[in-house]
């Protein structure tokens, strides 16, 4: 999953650590956020993120930033702004996502591995949303490749939008009124049934729901992401794994 979902931590790490995501500007953003939440002005938060940069990312030139910069402050105060006046939080910490026994029987109900995986992902990324715009609405409106990858399956462009066709067909997903719209909303969300597990780590979170049917899924020894393992003689993902055999 390419959305970072505690900023708070994010930029903590960041600081503390010179961590930085593959793309600059939702570290920035995170930075930010943090920084203006401690009381400093959009001028110093700049002169922050500077420094952070000029410390932690190669080649970087401070001149060539300095607009760049200007640009995350400013959208980053009216995001701020805005959700102030929404009466939301303004930093997106989420630490788990709850998933129940009526949803998986009813994602189970497709019989359909590769429509289980979909249903599920989406499932995940509407709670998300829902916890990022303190709602209760279910609507999805990310990136189908993002989601097909999270999906960890290899879908033409084609059978994507097929795939969400075929649930919004079994009325699982009901799509937007909107012409110009790819939104989808979930309708098979029961978040007061009995909870089934949390989902705790977003990558290769889908692991979790083959974990519930049954499949050997371990977590690897080292880091702690899922892996579905071959044999259970399996330990470390594939990235552990490279770094032990160096």
């Amino acid at each position: 999953m390419k959305m970072i979902l505690n900023e708070r931590q994010h930029a903590e790490e960041a600081l503390e650590y010179g961590k930085m995501d593959k793309k600059p500007t939702k570290t920035l953003v995170c930075i930010a956020k943090y920084e203006f939440e401690q009381g400093y002005t959009p001028a110093e938060v700049q002169q922050m993120l500077d420094g952070f940069m000029s410390r932690n990312y190669a080649d970087y030139n401070a001149v060539q930033w300095d607009a760049y910069l200007t640009r995350v402050v400013n959208q980053t105060v009216n995001w701020i702004k805005k959700r102030k006046e929404e009466h939301k939080s303004t930093m997106i910490e989420i630490e788990n996502i709850p998933v129940t026994v009526t949803e998986l029987q009813k994602i189970k109900e497709l019989r359909s591995i590769r429509l289980e995986k979909l249903a599920f992902v989406i499932l995940v990324y509407s709670k998300i949303n829902n916890l990022i715009h303190e709602t209760k609405a279910y609507w999805i409106n990310n990136d189908l490749k993002e989601i097909y990858s999270d999906c960890e399956m290899a879908v033409s462009k084609k059978d994507q939008g097929l795939l969400i066709y075929k649930l919004i067909q079994e009325g699982y997903l009901k799509e937007s009124k909107r012409v110009d719209s790819t939104n989808v909303q979930v309708l098979f969300a029961s978040e007061g049934d009995t909870i089934a597990f949390y989902v705790k780590r977003f990558d290769d979170f889908v692991l979790e729901y083959l974990r519930w049917k049954g499949a050997n899924i371990k977590n690897c020894t080292v880091c702690g992401r899922n892996i579905h393992a071959r044999s259970n003689r399996m330990k470390y993902c594939k990235k552990c794994k490279k770094e032990k055999r160096n």
